[in-house]
């Protein structure tokens, strides 16, 4: 039973390959209604992929040299983990997580800081704790509702955007005209995460670091609710061997394609 956040991520998984997805409904009906609002603007750029990928970076960098919004949907996620995880919300209780995701309120700036309840959490939101606990928060139905609602409504409002996560192109975005998924090995995966929470001077092992990210790749491709998967009509890369700027470049050049 999943009693709380720290128990669940307890246990260690294997590996899981990505799944290739037939078109097909990854949320509930009354979700379906706000997928228009996420077609009715001008460029829309969706990037998938699994933790270590270089999504975030490759999405921001893309967005810049656009001159479009671009958004993180997975700070969201973590923002609302780090609610959860303060309240020391248990996850089985679902009256409980509607109540406190009721009363909150997220907020992604343009410069990328993160607004939670008033709160900047920008840091926050990047701590091992969160890491090891957002992928469980992600796969309840309440807030993947919350998230998907309020990342459709971002997507309709704007002109232009990139938007990164895990399931942008089958369920924020469905109809975006550019889908890319972003891969790479797991060895390599595990080497740039443990990167980045060095530099935040966080002392993780990289054993530790490459755990997590098996776990949280089984998580994210097993859940009923928007699997991380690789949907039709997406590009997908292999970023394992290549620097960010090739990888932009890349996108790039497929982008001018298709508007061509």
């Amino acid at each position: 039973m999943r009693a709380d956040l720290t128990r669940h991520m307890a246990g260690r998984a294997k590996t899981v390959g990505v799944k290739f997805l037939e078109k097909k409904r990854y949320l509930p009906k009354d979700l379906e209604k706000d997928r228009e609002m996420s077609t009715n603007s001008l460029l829309k750029i969706a990037i998938d992929g699994p933790a270590g990928s270089g999504k975030s970076t490759v999405a921001h960098e893309v967005a810049n040299r656009l001159k479009i919004t671009y958004l993180d949907t997975g700070a969201m996620y973590r923002a609302i983990t780090l609610k959860l995880l303060r309240a020391r919300c248990d996850l089985d209780d679902s009256s409980g997580v509607e109540a406190l995701l009721a009363g909150t309120t997220l907020q992604v700036l343009p410069g990328g800081q993160v607004i939670l309840d008033g709160e900047n959490v920008t840091e926050a939101i990047r701590t091992p704790a969160v890491n090891a606990a957002v992928s469980p928060v992600a796969e309840l139905l309440a807030v993947r509702q919350k998230m998907v609602r309020q990342q459709q409504e971002i997507a309709g409002a704007s002109e232009g955007i990139v938007m990164e996560g895990r399931d942008i192109a089958s369920t924020v975005m469905p109809d975006a005209p550019f889908k890319f998924y972003l891969d790479a090995a797991l060895p390599v995966r595990a080497r740039r995460r443990l990167e980045e929470q060095l530099d935040k001077g966080l002392p993780l092992s990289y054993e530790n670091i490459l755990d997590e990210i098996k776990e949280r790749d089984r998580i994210d491709s097993e859940r009923a609710l928007s699997p991380l998967a690789v949907t039709p009509g997406t590009v997908v890369i292999d970023t394992t061997s290549l620097s960010i700027d090739e990888v932009v470049d890349r996108i790039l050049q497929e982008i001018n394609r298709g508007r061509d």
